[in-house]
């Protein structure tokens, strides 16, 4: 599979929010499907052609390989579950969002996200993802 090469400019203008996300997982596969159908206003860019040359401070291909990145329409840059929070605040389901960004849930959040992350090539048939379909 050949992909194409482009500048984040070219997705990320700060006209509007940027998911970047690693195509090569089944589970970020499967969540960027979700997010459009919960109408999230997000432009969803695979982290594999993107060439990180003007990104915003923070923002490398060693990061996207580790947790999905939300960039929004003021350049502010979120990882993780604080990235998720913000893909559902701009979304149908914007409380959620709301809700899983607030003090108290974001801290578990994240621990939840960095175990599902580090464990993500176990899990996708118990997410209802099939990781050989998705990887090709």
């Amino acid at each position: 599979l050949e992909r194409r090469i482009r500048h984040l400019t070219s997705y990320w203008n700060g006209n509007f929010a940027v998911c970047i996300f690693d195509a090569d997982c089944g589970i970020c596969q499967s969540s960027v499907r979700l997010s459009r159908r919960l109408r999230a206003r997000v432009s969803f860019v695979p982290s594999q052609e993107l060439d990180f040359t003007h990104a915003p401070v923070g923002v490398t291909p060693e990061r996207c390989r580790q947790e999905v990145v939300f960039i929004n329409s003021t350049g502010d840059v979120f990882g993780g579950a604080a990235a998720v929070a913000q893909i559902l605040r701009v979304s149908k389901v914007a409380p959620l969002g709301s809700l899983l960004d607030s003090a108290p849930v974001l801290p578990i959040a994240q621990v939840v996200y960095r175990w599902v992350a580090r464990n993500r090539s176990r899990l996708p048939q118990a997410c209802g993802v099939d990781e050989a379909k998705s990887n090709g």
